[in-house]
């Protein structure tokens, strides 16, 4: 893909591209270690929590609650990379974090951190930028849930996707991830239900197949297109 086609189409901070901060695995004998099975709450709303996590493998989800009792998504913390949202000093915090799937996890209390901070200056600035990569994704969620339809966010995101991680092979892409329907759904802000008929709308049209664990790309430019059409999913 050249340059003159990756602009045509913003690439959004919805792929969650966060910085990582491997860097911190050397201090992990001053944290505290746990292990979270598939679906365990990491921290539940409501809990003040004064420690910053890390995930050492698996892969954890962040939402945020409201008045009525829902919750909403807003980003994953991946391997290798810092949970900045359980710090809070708040007793009433609406964040809860959750594992994904099972998950290692190495939780640093504040005043650990501010010493590896002062000893390692690497350190600090891996941790400020995941923290900044997080708020420009979130930001872009605001901008995309405020202005595309549900499937123009869905394509985009697939559009960039391809763009950023898939493979030219055989005259078509492939993108080798195991993002499920309902992940992609999370993290574009649509439900379920919509992202799974828009993906079988897409098959049906030979435009994509999606499998457990690849995404295959016949005809990337037709997907392009259809990021502004108004489509009914």
């Amino acid at each position: 893909m050249d340059d003159i086609n990756k602009k045509q189409i913003p690439r959004p901070y919805m792929l969650e591209n966060f910085e990582q901060t491997e860097r911190l695995e050397k201090y992990l004998h001053l944290a505290h270690k746990r292990i979270f099975p598939k679906g365990a709450i990491v921290q539940a709303q409501g809990k003040n929590a004064n420690s910053i996590l890390y995930v050492k493998s698996g892969c954890l989800g962040v939402s945020i609650g409201s008045d009525d009792g829902c919750t909403k998504f807003l980003f994953h913390i991946n391997e290798k990379t810092i949970g900045a949202a359980i710090n809070s000093n708040e007793d009433n915090s609406e964040v809860q974090v959750y594992a994904i799937r099972k998950s290692t996890v190495y939780f640093f209390a504040l005043e650990d951190i501010l010493e590896i901070f002062d000893e390692d200056k690497q350190v600090f600035l891996g941790v400020i930028q995941n923290i900044l990569d997080k708020s420009y994704c979130l930001m872009a969620k605001t901008r995309d849930l405020s202005y595309y339809r549900p499937s123009s966010r869905i394509l985009r995101f697939i559009y960039n996707l391809c763009i950023s991680e898939g493979k030219f092979v055989d005259n078509y892409y492939i993108i080798n991830t195991k993002l499920t329907q309902k992940t992609i759904g999370d993290i574009t802000g649509t439900h379920y239900v919509s992202v799974s008929k828009l993906f079988k709308m897409l098959e049906e049209q030979r435009i994509l197949k999606k499998t457990k664990d690849r995404i295959y790309i016949y005809n990337l430019s037709k997907l392009a297109s259809m990021i502004d059409e108004v489509l009914k999913y």
